[in-house]
């Protein structure tokens, strides 16, 4: 999904905020059903689709980045079990908070072609879902295995398809 907005919307995959904004602005007067060159709503609807995946990806990277930082000091660049389960569980609860916001209390369908908003919580709960898989892994008898389990199954609701 990344890719596909990558790709779509023209940028590398080091792009800055800003220019997330600048190209989504050129491409939306193109794009718009309105006022652009095409009357279909389509591409403009992916457009915006596009724009929302790589502006949770530009937010997850910038939370990440900041855990690291803030506990950077204490590990020199280290993790420990409680930095991996802290880095898992606010990837987890930002990406499940970003999906509740997005749908705004609509209906829930477990079917990725039928929900765009859904094609964007799966993408951002791979992150938490490989945080608390090397949480297990490297840290078997941590405190947090039990939560970080009991998570991985609610994320695994996430991918399946009716």
């Amino acid at each position: 999904m990344l890719e596909r907005a990558l790709e779509f919307l023209g940028l590398d995959p080091g792009f800055t905020e800003e220019e997330l904004k600048s190209r989504f602005y050129l491409l939306s007067k193109k794009y718009h059903p309105d006022t652009g060159e095409f009357s279909s709503d389509s591409l403009f609807k992916e457009l915006i689709e596009s724009r929302d995946v790589l502006h949770s990806y530009l937010e997850q990277k910038k939370m990440q980045k900041e855990n690291l930082v803030s506990h950077s000091s204490r590990s020199h660049f280290q993790k420990t079990e409680y930095d991996v389960y802290k880095l898992a569980r606010d990837s987890y609860d930002f990406a499940i908070h970003e999906y509740y916001k997005t749908t705004d209390g609509n209906p829930i369908f477990l079917k990725g072609e039928e929900n765009p908003a859904l094609r964007k919580l799966r993408s951002s709960l791979l992150n938490s879902k490989a945080l608390f898989e090397e949480l297990i892994r490297s840290f078997p008898e941590s405190i947090w295995i039990a939560d970080a389990k009991n998570v991985l199954q609610k994320i695994e609701v996430w991918f399946k398809e009716p």
